[in-house]
């Protein structure tokens, strides 16, 4: 198995050097990974080899968010703890870096080479891996354990796909996860695949998601600033007029074909709807397409302090999304004609209702959602523009959809306190703090 998989890595470099002639993305991640290791060298020339260092490890962004708690929990419990973030993907990593001060040290992951995962651990010493979701590589694995150096998996998800049951993968699946002590599953659907996988970790148990945690501190943050995202003219307007607000967040151009054509007819109908649209990305081609596809209907939120009666504020800056779900009575999640659905959750915790596309099979919370009625899935054009007339036209099945929805992610917190009672267990048989 080691042969093959050293095999997979030599071509998977090739393939990474050949793909970043053509993708941005994958050349910003083999360039970013120059000069890591001397980063790594002066950054922990520095740190008390006596201080308790925690590498915590998510692949791209959307992992951050399930990490996030846990930091601020380890900070809380541990205050002279070292925590470094590592990422895989550059759009985590790139989102991250300068912005996000909690980690003492943000890096990229190194390429799962023996060489390099030797070197890593060798400078980092870890007292404790913490791995989020299910990004686990297996030298890198192999490595911590062999060193007998604590790992947990957090917020872990799991499900036996057919990709996983070709004989070689499904012998690495099994080898790298039964390196890890310890495993904390999001629900008990993903510890019953972790079980029929064969999967001997120690102790696999069922702590939820927490991202729940997440959306709900965000939203007690929201709550504590005290400047409103709406000019207080156009929410006195909105509140007389009986306006509802509907968010389309994190859309993409094929999210936009879909949802475009029935906002279009709303305003048409004069019905009294305000939409808040805020695309994926907000490069000056995409907003501007936007802009003069819409033509007067709209007006830039970056211009908000200029509105005149427009019926959609195109976000054209990132970082706000979030906060605009608060003012929403429901709301369409990007993704679902593209690459996957976006974070569902954010409307959620506000008690807003989702449509969704159909591409989120691999977001069992989305699952949920929808046969808890908080979240409805459309196929096309004519599902959405249905689905869309229902909520916007009867509040009562709006009002359903919105305390499910609501209700799921009140249900669902707790989880970083089950984990950091994991956490605890295995930093505390390690020597005290200084």
């Amino acid at each position: 198995m080691y042969i093959l998989y050293s095999l997979f890595l030599f071509v998977f470099r090739i393939l990474l050097g050949l793909l970043s002639l053509f993708d941005e993305k994958i050349r910003k991640g083999i360039e970013g990974r120059k000069g890591l290791f001397q980063i790594l060298q002066t950054h922990y020339a520095g740190i008390n080899p006596l201080r308790k260092r925690v590498i915590v490890h998510v692949s791209s962004f959307g992992e951050l968010e399930q990490a996030k708690p846990v930091i601020a929990a380890l900070k809380v419990r541990y205050p002279e703890i070292h925590i470094h973030l590592t990422f895989f993907s550059p759009s985590g990593y790139e989102n991250a870096f300068g912005s996000y001060a909690a980690p003492d040290l943000v890096t990229y992951l190194p390429f799962d080479s023996h060489a390099e995962v030797r070197s890593f651990l060798e400078v980092t010493r870890p007292s404790l891996v913490v791995f989020v979701r299910y990004d686990l590589w297996h030298n890198f694995v192999r490595e911590i354990h062999e060193r007998n150096i604590p790992m947990i998996l957090v917020s872990a998800t799991f499900d036996n796909s057919l990709g996983k049951s070709l004989p070689f993968i499904k012998s690495l699946y099994r080898k790298t996860y039964s390196f890890v002590s310890t495993i904390c599953a999001i629900s008990e659907a993903d510890k019953v695949a972790l079980d029929s996988f064969a999967i001997h970790a120690r102790d696999i148990s069922v702590t939820g998601d927490t991202r729940c945690d997440q959306v709900i501190a965000r939203r007690t943050a929201v709550g504590q600033k005290a400047e409103p995202l709406l000019p207080e003219l156009l929410m006195e307007q909105i509140k007389r007029e009986g306006t509802k607000i509907f968010v389309a967040g994190s859309t993409w151009r094929n999210d936009e074909s879909v949802i475009g054509p029935v906002i279009t007819t709303m305003i048409s109908r004069k019905e009294k709807l305000i939409t808040i649209l805020a695309p994926h990305e907000v490069d000056r081609s995409h907003i501007d397409n936007l802009v003069s596809g819409f033509g007067a209907s709209a007006i830039l939120y970056s211009n908000i302090a200029l509105y005149k009666d427009e019926k959609i504020i195109i976000v054209d800056s990132i970082g706000k999304l979030f906060a605009f779900y608060e003012y929403a009575m429901f709301a369409y999640v990007g993704g679902g004609f593209s690459n996957g659905v976006h974070n569902v959750l954010e409307p959620s915790v506000w008690g807003v209702p989702s449509i969704v596309g159909p591409n989120h099979k691999r977001s069992k919370e989305i699952a949920a959602l929808i046969g808890l009625g908080g979240a409805i899935e459309v196929r096309d054009a004519e599902e959405f523009k249905d689905a869309f007339e229902n909520w916007l036209l009867n509040d009562i099945p709006r009002t359903i959809a919105s305390v499910a929805a609501k209700e799921f992610v009140f249900s669902s917190q707790g989880a970083t306190e089950k984990i950091m009672e994991k956490i605890g267990n295995l930093l505390d048989q390690q020597q005290s703090l200084p």
